[in-house]
């Protein structure tokens, strides 16, 4: 869309403003392009405005932008996906609601395609380039310090300009090389890296061979391959690392930011094995222009600093891995076995060659060989590991990189071991320990975020089961005593005011477990709340009840014409809804959506139950609801 507008670099504010406001106006009277008519709203409504709290008046809106002129017209808004139930709760369901209400009516929603074929415009618009939507200034956001995104008082975006320095001359020191290694494998390393979307969207090997089928210029050898795909995977973090949202932000620490160059330090670990002559060089060229890229949070510096402080420690090589799977190992999830042939950790297959274990007290040792592969470039290697266990949290495991002539030292080693476990010498268990992988360890700490969080409660879990009994022990034996002192006007022991928060909580949530929840019990647990002075953690009571509510519809999901499974969603529902929570329901909602078509067309009672749930699941239920055919 044309428009000759165009703001000077540096303005005052007032400046800005009136500019602003001269552009806005003009856009808001709407610009007619052969059938196609643009209207635009210069309030911002749906993104500022509120509009999104209202489906009916969001549908008003949309459909004001047509004029009583005769022919075809086509109305249209662009907004940021964001605005549906991120930035704006429940705004997917103003959506919703909104699209629905206009296909009512003598308007059809279409896509420009469908429109451009049955209307073909008359004329042609230009687009000024080096615009953007979201910047007054051209696309200064991307490079430069022009203040469009608001920011904190006082704060600046002149980190960018470096930034973008250092992005850029990254690129450029790799494109040549990249492009010579890549004339060595494939025809055309642009339309190689243009397909690649194909292998990132299924890394199945049938699919990477598709791939080298199309792409290179001969049959590869297995390292040929792992080469190729790791100048595939240069390329892509290198488009990644450009991404818009790190620069749409407050500072060069925030999070979006600090993963733009995180991508570049992905491209910079990938260069130094393409291509060891850079190694070092093109890392301290990079920092170095990330210094200049100063912080607003003193506490962050500049971006050299956030590289080595927040991003080098998140690369992860191959024996923390195969630390983090034996570790793993030891701390299985409930009900799961684990192989002893091949599993899968995030982007590696991990395949077990060889392990023993051998009990030593209340915990374990254990030896082995595992050999992992990267499912992103094909990269195999073998690596051997060694874990002591003593207990809880304590645990700590060795890894060593090994080929498979290592087999027969590691079985020595196993021997030896056994020897010094059966003496109870455990200062030989870990002087064998280090002779063989070393003196570096990795420990619970070593584990990837997620996982150490998933074996930290697995530990904790039958220590908080067991202080829990004991907390409601000591409050149920005591709450006579308790309740008096509180009517007493006399205070309160802090041990019998922790007992009772801990126990009335506790209960209150083995309440909403229940099947089915027993309301009684949960109000008088809410009114011995009140008398005791306990503060009720709502927020954790309301997302139980929420994945009870979702568990409820998901089983409806699966068997719609089961009418025991729609009475056992709407009891449930009736009984939450009586709580006094705050409740977000959207999933179950949409659920119940999708299956409305289908529930329409069962028996009467059924359809009768399926909209008692809807209400109780606050859905306007007094529209027809249309059966699938």
């Amino acid at each position: 869309m044309p428009c000759d507008t165009k703001l000077k670099p540096r303005q005052t504010i007032s400046e800005r403003k009136t500019e602003i406001a001269k552009v806005v106006e003009r856009l808001s009277r709407g610009l007619a392009v052969g059938s196609i008519k643009v209207k635009l709203s210069p309030q911002g409504a749906i993104a500022f405005d509120g509009l999104l709290n209202s489906g009916e008046v969001f549908a008003e809106r949309l459909l004001g932008g047509f004029t009583g002129r005769e022919g075809a017209q086509l109305a249209h808004v662009a907004t940021d996906g964001e605005s549906y139930g991120h930035h704006h709760r429940h705004g997917e369901m103003a959506l919703a609601y909104a699209l629905q209400l206009i296909e009512e009516g003598d308007v059809r929603l279409t896509n420009y395609g469908q429109y451009l074929s049955k209307f073909p415009p008359t004329e042609e618009a230009e687009i000024v380039e080096n615009s953007s939507w979201s910047c007054f200034h051209g696309i200064e956001r991307w490079r430069s310090d022009c203040g469009c995104n608001g920011g904190k008082a006082g704060w600046n975006q002149k980190w960018r300009a470096p930034l973008r320095e250092a992005l850029d001359g990254l690129r450029d020191a790799l494109a040549p090389l990249v492009r010579t290694a890549c004339s060595e494998l494939l025809t055309d390393a642009d339309a190689a890296r243009n397909d690649y979307i194909s292998v990132i969207l299924d890394r199945s090997h049938a699919s990477i061979d598709a791939f080298f089928a199309r792409h290179s210029i001969r049959t590869l050898t297995a390292e040929e391959r792992v080469r190729a795909l790791d100048l595939m995977e240069l390329e892509r973090n290198a488009m990644l690392m450009y991404t818009s949202c790190g620069w749409f932000f407050d500072d060069i620490s925030g999070i979006e930011t600090v993963q733009i160059i995180t991508y570049a330090a992905r491209v910079l670990e990938l260069a130094a094995m393409l291509f060891p002559e850079t190694r070092g060089v093109l890392e301290k060229s990079f920092t170095d222009r990330l210094a200049i890229a100063t912080s607003n949070d003193p506490q962050w510096r500049d971006g050299r600093y956030i590289y080595d402080e927040a991003i080098r420690p998140m690369i992860v090589d191959l024996e923390q891995v195969v630390a983090h799977y034996a570790i793993s190992c030891v701390f299985p999830r409930a009900g799961e076995v684990a192989s002893t042939e091949r599993d899968r950790l995030f982007c590696y297959t991990i395949a077990h060659v060889w392990e023993t274990m051998l009990p030593y007290g209340l915990g374990q040792l254990r030896l082995g060989r595992v050999r992992i592969c990267s499912m992103l470039t094909e990269e195999c290697e073998e690596a051997a590991y060694g874990l002591l266990h003593f207990g809880d949290q304590n645990v700590s495991a060795a890894v060593k990189r090994v080929d498979a002539e290592e087999q027969e030292a590691l079985s020595a080693l196993a021997k030896e071991i056994e020897d010094a476990v059966d003496a109870s010498n455990l200062t030989e268990v870990v002087r064998l320990m280090d002779d063989y992988f070393g003196e570096s360890r990795f420990s619970l700490t070593s584990l990837f975020a997620d996982e150490q969080r998933r074996i930290v409660k697995s530990i904790l879990d039958p220590t908080m089961q067991s202080l829990e009994t004991a907390l409601t022990d000591l409050f149920s034996s005591h709450a006579s005593l308790l309740h008096f002192l509180g009517r007493s006007g006399l205070p309160r022991p802090a041990a019998l005011r922790v007992a009772a928060q801990f126990a009335i909580h506790a209960q209150l949530r083995h309440a909403l477990e229940a099947d089915p929840i027993d309301r009684v019990v949960v109000e008088r647990l809410l009114v011995q709340a009140r008398e005791e002075a306990v503060v009720v953690d709502y927020p954790t009571l309301g997302y139980l009840a929420d994945e009870r509510m979702h568990a409820a519809m998901e089983r409806l999901q699966r068997t719609p014409a089961d009418a025991e499974a729609v009475r056992h969603a709407l009891g449930l529902a009736t009984a939450l809804r009586a709580l006094p929570f705050s409740l977000d329901l959207w999933q179950a909602q949409n659920i119940w959506y999708e299956v409305s078509p289908r529930a329409a067309g069962e028996a009467k009672a059924l359809r009768d139950d399926f909209l008692a749930l809807g209400a109780a699941l606050n859905i306007r239920v007094d529209r027809p609801v249309k059966a699938a055919s």
